[in-house]
């Protein structure tokens, strides 16, 4: 089964560490912050998929044999606060063509797709590797102005133990307020684009 090991983000890695993500793991999944990258979520790192491409329907991706062996970090004593996140619940990715894409991602990783949601956010798709949902949306109800000829990955959600505490901390300068998520009883929070993580994040409860 194709499962995520990492997620590789470009640009600055100290915005990463304001916001409380200190460590190198986000549940089962690593976060690699390459500064030598632009800002962005650059590549996944994949466990077990059947075929060995750089490219999944366009999306870069690097395979790997087995995840090295990790332990949670713990925060050092100058660092005033940490998320305690317990994983990734979906990564995002954008698409003209929802449903070819999805066919692509389904034929080449060999994780069928799991659901079809049509509605105001128009078609999305929904596939699983490993932990992380692939999730699957139309670019232009998202970034409208953009143009690409392929699909592109464009920000994740990750789950946290203390969203309540999380957003007092941080303060409405840098994430928005929780509020319903699609999930049943359960909240988000987008953090703002001028926290300058160069990725769109959003933090959910459990």
């Amino acid at each position: 089964m194709t499962r995520v090991a990492a997620i590789t983000v470009g640009g600055r890695a100290a915005p990463w560490h304001d916001i409380g993500i200190v460590g190198g793991l986000l549940g089962d999944v690593r976060l690699v912050i390459d500064e030598s990258l632009p800002s962005g979520l650059r590549h996944l790192d994949l466990i077990g998929c059947p075929t060995r491409t750089s490219h999944i329907a366009g999306l870069p991706v690097v395979h790997i044999d087995d995840a090295p062996a990790t332990t949670p970090s713990t925060p050092s004593a100058g660092t005033e606060f940490a998320l305690r996140i317990v994983g990734v619940d979906h990564v995002v990715v954008l698409a003209d063509d929802v449903r070819a894409t999805c066919s692509e991602i389904a034929q080449q990783s060999g994780a069928p797709l799991k659901r079809v949601k049509e509605g105001d956010r128009g078609v999305q798709g929904f596939h699983r590797w490993g932990s992380v949902i692939l999730e699957v949306v139309e670019r232009r109800l998202v970034t409208p102005s953009d143009v690409a000829t392929t699909a592109t990955y464009w920000g994740l959600v990750v789950v946290v133990d203390q969203l309540d505490e999380a957003t007092a901390h941080l303060g409405p300068d840098v994430i928005g307020a929780p509020k319903p998520a699609v999930q049943p009883g359960r909240r988000i929070a987008t953090v703002r684009s001028g926290a300058g993580l160069g990725v769109p994040l959003a933090l959910m409860s459990r």
